[in-house]
């Protein structure tokens, strides 16, 4: 080896090992950071060096989704907007939750003839040009009718402020954002747009209270997300839910006019999807996995005859079955990639233990593909929908039994319960009349 070779090596080895080094140390530093600041904040109770500390301080540096926002006025001239107050808009791709409260806001303010306002109120996020996101959901919104801000680095001493029209139109859709708006100085009524029972994110605990307490305030109009939200919140005896304020809307998710399920051709496997979310703990990931293993031991499922995927999150390795099969990881899609995945999937697993159809149940029924999701409270049949749904008990023995009966619809089967498939594929259907019913009780 040649003295110059050797020598840049050698370089090389320092520099490896130097990386490694400063990475240890950028980590611990980054814990000791995490770790001090919880402590003068107050809210790490693992050592005691302040005697005492504001209430506030503890109190929204523990929850700080629920700091407040503080009004100014609005700009000598301005017009009044519709204002939807959202988590955040941190990627490019919305899916779920934060595409329909998107959709939700924009026709109200099309409705209004107003530009849209978003305020993000957790995490700030850079979308981009949102009037491509709203053109794929058939709305035509242009970027100069669109207002994005945030006001995610306010804190307990330091206030976020948003400018206020006596006449702005504020919409909620996260639990925390419903409080946020209860407590600003609202001429009328803000839409609480209802999309999952958000208390049951957590458990018994200061946010259970915290989530529920906004469905018990009185100063909103409801929009729930489906007609099975809507009948539950009525059930829990919400007062706004059961009366003349309280308006439902059935989602355009249908994925039809992308195209049916691609059916297979002869030897070749057929696909088996699992919304895999293991963050998500109302996603049953865990007892999608052994429900899908049990099928494969007891026969069910022959896995030499299938592929076997996961996506809706990053960063989860591909996972190995006690039966063998292998369960690969797409990760978070772009909203395209998981279009056309879509079609290619003969059996979606999509478990929810909540009141609503989750949006992959709905959007895999609707091209053709079995699906496999599970029952909770006032949602145990979703045959309204599509019989290419298959509503289970909760439970792995009940769950891998459902995924049996699915693995057996045919083909021919799948495609002719398209003719009497009911998902809409347009946001204007869904929601026109709906939100003219609410803006004139409004007005």
């Amino acid at each position: 080896m040649s003295v110059r070779r050797f020598v840049i090596r050698a370089a090389r080895k320092t520099a490896v090992q130097g990386n490694r080094v400063l990475r240890k140390a950028s980590r611990l530093a980054e814990k000791v950071e995490i770790k001090s600041t919880r402590i003068l904040d107050g809210v790490d109770y693992s050592l005691k060096i302040n005697e005492e500390v504001p209430v506030d301080k503890i109190y929204y540096n523990t929850i700080p989704y629920v700091l407040p926002l503080h009004a100014s006025m609005p700009a000598i001239g301005s017009k009044p907007t519709v204002t939807l107050l959202i988590p955040s808009l941190d990627g490019a791709s919305f899916f779920g939750g934060t595409a329909t409260a998107l959709v939700v806001a924009a026709k109200f303010a099309i409705q209004k003839q107003r530009k849209l306002r978003i305020v993000q109120t957790l995490k700030t996020g850079h979308p981009g040009k949102l009037s491509l996101f709203f053109a794929s959901e058939g709305i035509e919104m242009p970027d100069e009718d669109i207002q994005v801000l945030s006001v995610a680095d306010r804190a307990y001493d330091r206030y976020g402020y948003v400018s206020m029209h006596p006449d702005d139109l504020f919409i909620a859709s996260a639990w925390w954002d419903a409080q946020i708006l209860s407590e600003m100085p609202l001429k009328n009524k803000f839409i609480y747009l209802v999309q999952d029972f958000e208390p049951i994110f957590y458990n018994n605990s200061d946010m259970y209270v915290l989530a529920e307490q906004t469905y018990k305030n009185k100063g909103f109009i409801a929009l729930c997300n489906t007609e099975l939200m809507h009948d539950f919140m009525k059930g829990r005896n919400y007062p706004v839910f059961d009366s003349p304020q309280s308006y439902w809307f059935e989602p355009a998710v249908s994925r039809i006019e992308s195209g049916t399920f691609i059916k297979k051709v002869t030897g070749e496997k057929k696909k088996l999807f699992v919304y895999g979310r293991p963050n998500v703990h109302r996603n049953l990931f865990f007892n999608a996995l052994n429900s899908l293993d049990l099928a494969i031991k007891s026969g069910g499922i022959d896995a030499s005859e299938w592929e076997f995927y996961m996506a809706g999150q990053d960063n989860v390795p591909d996972v190995k079955l006690s039966s063998g099969a292998v369960v690969k990881n797409l990760g978070k899609m772009s909203v395209p990639d998981y279009t056309k995945f879509s079609k290619s999937v003969d059996l979606a697993i999509s478990l929810m233990m909540a009141p609503h159809p989750n949006y992959p149940t709905l959007e895999f029924a609707s091209i053709g593909t079995s699906v496999v999701t599970t029952r909770y409270e006032n949602k145990v049949d979703l045959s309204k929908y599509s019989e290419n749904i298959v509503v289970s008990e909760v439970g792995i023995q009940a769950v891998s039994d459902s995924i049996t009966k699915a693995a057996k619809r045919t083909y021919k089967q799948r495609v002719d319960a398209l003719t009497t498939t009911n998902i809409s594929t347009s946001w204007n259907e869904s929601l026109d009349d709906k939100l003219k019913q609410i803006l004139k009780s409004i007005t």
